[in-house]
């Protein structure tokens, strides 16, 4: 049985917990609603803002720390390696970035927990801070993995929003009589201002395709690198229409009519769904909330009667 000492340290630090989880999550949504806005903002003024391709803000501190961290086999370097490109980060030292910051992840909590290991047993009890321990070094093994993940999920969303556009403009640039590779050159300088994680993966897509690589081929790792399955599609559509003879126009433009009724299919489906997925939220916190006003004057006056 615990004491109330101990239900009380609990209760504290649990409150701690939630408070800085709630900050952190505020953090994040301001910081995405602020960059919404400078990207409309640049793209209203006709510029275009070259995406931050780093791993927290290019640290010197931590790339040079990554020199002395030990590499896997090259198979895990080839596999981790294109994990951050589809999450966005094409330095030649995010690999080593990566892993400096996992071990920075894992040791640093583990740092200060040994500091105030003596003040957590006393407050919490030896078991409970065990698990506080193990869940923290769980939490720095997994958060990097989940944050790559995370980010991977984000690029794969923005680059399918933008993928209608990208088609639209192709189609454009096709029937007016300039070559794929051109048109692929000129719709990313002209889809990066909105899609700018799209803009990204096609100027390595043109790279690749100045540097002499077959275009199949580029289209094939373009669409791996992406991970969409729209992509992967039009790269097997490309190849198919060159080697039977088709009109490339013709084909691309139904193509793209067909991007865009999928676009409005997935949003009608998640309009469908919005009330369902609101239905939680109402019952866990609207519906107490209406109960509470609700009966809290009847149970003082209950209250009151019995008193008296």
């Amino acid at each position: 049985m615990m004491s109330s000492d101990t239900i009380t340290g609990v209760i504290v630090i649990l409150s701690m917990g939630f408070l800085a989880l709630s900050i952190v999550l505020i953090f994040m949504a301001m910081r995405s609603a602020l960059e919404e806005s400078r990207r409309i903002k640049a793209r209203l003024a006709d510029k275009i803002e070259e995406p931050n391709e780093s791993i927290f803000q290019h640290t010197k501190a931590i790339e040079s720390l990554g020199n002395y961290v030990s590499l896997p086999g090259e198979e895990e370097i080839s596999k981790l390696r294109f994990e951050l490109t589809q999450a966005g980060y094409f330095r030649a030292s995010s690999v080593k970035t990566y892993l400096a910051m996992r071990l920075i992840c894992l040791f640093i909590p583990q740092f200060f927990i040994l500091i105030f290991w003596g003040r957590m047993s006393n407050l919490l009890g030896l078991n409970y801070a065990i698990m506080l321990a193990c869940s923290v070094t769980l939490i720095g093994f997994m958060g990097p993995q989940f944050f790559i993940r995370w980010r991977k999920a984000k690029r794969r969303d923005q680059v399918r929003k933008g993928f209608p556009d990208m088609m639209d403009l192709l189609v454009a640039c096709i029937e007016a009589g300039l070559s794929l590779n051109a048109g692929l050159l000129r719709v990313s300088e002209e889809i990066g201002g909105r899609y700018p994680a799209l803009k990204v993966n096609l100027d390595v897509l043109n790279v690749e395709l100045r540097a002499g690589r077959d275009r199949h081929e580029g289209m094939r790792t373009f669409a791996d690198r992406v991970n969409l399955d729209e992509a992967k599609a039009l790269a097997v559509m490309l190849k198919q229409a060159e080697e039977m003879g088709s009109s490339m126009g013709a084909a691309l433009r139904t193509f793209a009519t067909d991007m865009r009724h999928k676009r409005m299919m997935r949003a009608e489906e998640k309009a469908m769904a919005l009330s369902a997925k609101l239905t939680v939220p109402l019952i866990l916190f609207i519906f107490p909330a209406i109960m509470a006003m609700l009966l809290l004057p009847a149970g003082v006056r209950v209250a009151r009667g019995f008193a008296a």
